[in-house]
């Protein structure tokens, strides 16, 4: 607040006050004859009116203390120091006042932005298949019709048959689906798998209650499209599946979004009809544009994100926004892994326990999940549990503070511990999903690469060193899976019923699957001679994540992972020496991100709450903007831009502004605006009266 703000804030409470005052005098003379006011009187005038200023001070106390903010991690806690366009001033504003200044539209792999727009269901039209039998059967070799008939006459109900699509286009998979349902029908199922770098069709019997009168000619996947507001998308997967009573692990979706905002993208399920999703309504999302489809989303399957955000109550002249985008548009902005990456625990970090499964310090690993958090945000009976537990160290009677329904990972790992032993961290720390374990450490790479790059920023600028690393090939191509934000879920198509015993067979594949990746390390990355330095841009230089067989720079970058390894009790043989389980091969990342098709627009609103973009559910019910008068007093700039997939957009609104993003930094700016704002209203009464 400037000093004229705060000299106006004053003047206007002691205005509130005193006329308090005279209305108190008032009507304590109405009520008696006119001289009999005494001075005791007017002093317990006075001492009401101090009275009530307490009781209201005392209720905003409570309302503050309500809603104080976690503190949580702060930018500087994960490595992020530096900026790219250091010379820009940025200015200061309000991200994410409102759920609707933040909206994220998914981008599909054919380049399309997905939006919400029918909520009604599919008119499907069951066409009839015009081609005949030998059509059908032309499009396989007769050795694999011979093949799947065995497969479909087989006794065994397990039996599948793989054939290679490798390299065909996805109509050309549709037509082999088309052709194996028309000859089998509903005896079988086809899934698009992937192995070895190499693409499959798995056909295979379906299970008896899975042959239930499914149209020959629909795909099995229903694929829809998901709006939501204010909750994360794991969490919308859960409730679905709660509805229809299957397991989560039927829905799949191409990645997570963001929790806080309004965010688009597309799901699907086997097997189940729109109706079934159609017939619920739900509290903080809605479903639509139905359609059904012979192949199954997985994950990584986008382009990237669309974002369109708000940054409001900004002070600085429209130069000062304009110049700071423009150098954002022209250089880009530092690639940093952002603070969602590492969770918003300051105590015990998705970093800190990655740290220790690397150090293998099981105990330490357990403790830091199971640590009580103070007032952070956390179920009332999970907090119990952990409160429990830290006092006790006595799993069972942890335990009995959650409900039957809990499927925590703090509730998953205080079960463990009270079958296996309370001393089988280890053990415990197993019953949680793997993907959810590689978190943790994927966090600790995560903390190291935004470290390096920070250093090098520093000490170098945007200066290309020889011996620098680029991508050779296809750059926008990762070496390895597990550098994607949204590793929570497998990946795989097929969305059948699975036991322990596949569930182990999944886990198997999956290292298998990182394992076939390590050659596309070495094939992808070239290092800089000296010759190349002048002639390749900043912008393509990558840095690696610290893994087990990943390619170093070969300079002085190389050292500094060395360095701040060493500051935590680790080498680089640790990523080698990991258990089998949390084995991590590495990753590569571009220093500098780019904000694809970025535009941007100044306005003013007047009122602190009014909405500045529509979403996709405001269009659907033909919502407008708010009119705004020409004198408007407030500014905001609505920034419009394309990220690719594990790019953070807070670190795109970190680099224009010159401010910290998280998420306690923009609350205390919000609770300012809304004090400011019931001072003026305050103002505005007093001066009225």
């Amino acid at each position: 607040m400037s000093d004229q703000s705060i000299g106006n804030s004053i003047l206007a409470k002691f205005q509130q006050i005193s006329h308090e005052k005279e209305l108190a005098r008032n009507e304590l003379v109405a009520t008696k004859p006119f001289g009999d006011c005494t001075s005791s009187d007017l002093e317990k005038i006075e001492e009401a009116v101090k009275r009530k200023h307490e009781v209201d001070q005392n209720k905003r106390k409570k309302k503050s203390s309500d809603n104080n903010f976690h503190v949580g991690l702060s930018e500087k806690d994960v490595g992020i120091t530096e900026f790219i366009n250091s010379t820009s001033k940025g200015f200061t504003g309000i991200i994410k006042h409102r759920c609707s200044d933040f909206q994220v539209h998914e981008i599909d792999l054919e380049g399309n932005i997905v939006e919400l727009k029918s909520t009604d269901l599919p008119t499907i039209s069951e066409e009839t298949d015009t081609a005949s039998e030998s059509e059908h059967r032309s499009i396989l070799s007769e050795d694999v019709w011979k093949s799947l008939d065995e497969v479909v006459n087989s006794d065994s109900l397990t039996a599948t048959y793989e054939l290679d699509v490798t390299g065909k286009s996805k109509t050309e998979r549709t037509l082999i689906h088309k052709a194996v349902k028309f000859v089998y029908g509903p005896k079988v199922f086809s899934n698009t798998t992937s192995k070895d770098d190499k693409t499959f069709l798995q056909i295979g019997k379906c299970k008896t209650k899975e042959r239930a009168c499914w149209p020959a000619n629909r795909g099995p996947f229903l694929h829809f499209t998901l709006y939501k507001e204010n909750i994360d998308t794991t969490n919308v997967v859960s409730l679905i599946a709660r509805k229809l009573r299957v397991r989560t692990n039927t829905i799949s979706y191409s990645g997570t979004k963001d929790k806080r905002g309004k965010t688009t993208q597309r799901m699907c399920i086997k097997r189940r009809p729109a109706e079934d999703l159609h017939r619920y309504k739900f509290y903080q999302f809605k479903l639509g544009d139905y359609c059904y489809k012979y192949d199954s989303l997985r994950l990584g399957d986008l382009k990237g994100n669309k974002f369109t955000i708000a940054i409001r109550n900004i002070e600085a002249p429209d130069t000062e926004i304009n110049d700071s985008l423009k150098a954002l548009k022209e250089n880009g902005f530092i690639n940093y892994y952002g603070l969602q990456r590492f969770g918003c625990s300051s105590v015990a970090s998705t970093y800190m326990v990655g740290k220790a499964i690397l150090l293998k310090d099981w105990k330490q690993a357990i403790e830091y999940i199971l640590k009580p958090r103070e007032g952070e945000r956390c179920p009332e009976q999970i907090k119990k549990a952990t409160n429990t537990w830290w006092k006790t160290k006595n799993a069972e009677l942890a335990v009995k503070c959650l409900p039957k329904s809990d499927n925590s990972i703090e509730g998953k790992i205080l079960r463990a511990l009270k079958v296996q032993g309370e001393d089988q961290y280890y053990n415990a720390l197993f019953a949680i999903p793997r993907n959810t374990m590689l978190l943790y450490v994927h966090a600790y790479q995560s903390l190291i690469w935004n470290k390096v790059v920070s250093k090098r920023i520093k000490e170098f600028g945007l200066k290309t060193l020889p011996g620098d690393l680029m991508y050779d090939g296809d750059e926008d191509i990762e070496a390895v899976k597990n550098d994607g934000d949204d590793v929570d879920k497998e990946d795989n198509d097929d969305n059948e019923d699975k036991d322990d015993e596949n569930d182990k067979q999944e886990t198997e594949e999956f290292c298998d699957k990182e394992k076939s990746a390590k050659t596309r390390i070495k094939l992808n990355v070239k290092k800089l001679s000296s010759e190349d330095v002048s002639k390749v841009s900043f912008n393509a230089i990558v840095l690696p994540l610290p893994g087990n067989d990943i390619e170093y720079p070969e300079n002085v970058t190389k050292e500094w992972y060395s360095e701040f390894l060493k500051e935590d009790g680790l080498t680089l043989e640790h990523f080698k020496n990991a258990s089998a389980a949390f084995s991590l091969y590495g990753s590569y990342r571009k220093i500098v991100g780019i904000a694809e098709e970025l535009n941007w627009k100044i306005c003013n609103y007047n009122s602190y709450d009014d909405d500045l973009i529509l979403s996709d559910l405001d269009k659907l019910q033909n919502i407008s903007l708010p009119e705004q008068p020409k004198d408007a007093q407030y500014k905001a700039v609505i920034l419009d831009f394309k990220l690719k997939p594990s790019l953070y957009a807070t670190m795109v609104l970190r680099e224009v502004m010159k401010c910290e993003t998280s998420a306690y930094h923009h609350a205390v700016l919000t609770r300012e605006t809304h004090t400011n704002k019931d001072e003026h209203q305050d103002e505005k009464k007093v001066k009225t009266d």
